[in-house]
């Protein structure tokens, strides 16, 4: 996927390409980039903090354990598909 995205930003013709016909693609994702990148560094890394857990591991083991449970919802809904 990569290596079509670097192909598609490639000029399309030959240097010498005129305002009409010059590939804006190139342009468009270093924009895109230089404000994601001056968006992070000036303000986001001060306030994000990433996804927040919700419970703690034993809780979690507990759900997971549950639901695998034989004759639970969800282990009746998965060994049905």
């Amino acid at each position: 996927m990569s290596l079509i995205a670097i192909l598609f930003v490639l000029p399309q013709a030959a240097p010498g390409n005129t305002l009409a016909t010059f590939n804006f693609a190139p342009v468009a994702v270093l924009a895109v980039l230089i404000y994601a990148g001056g968006y992070w560094f000036l303000s986001a890394k001060n306030w994000f903090t990433g996804p927040k857990f919700q419970g703690t591991a034993q809780e979690l083991a507990r759900i997971e354990a549950e639901l695998s449970a034989p004759g639970s919802v969800a282990a009746a809904g998965a060994a049905g598909d």
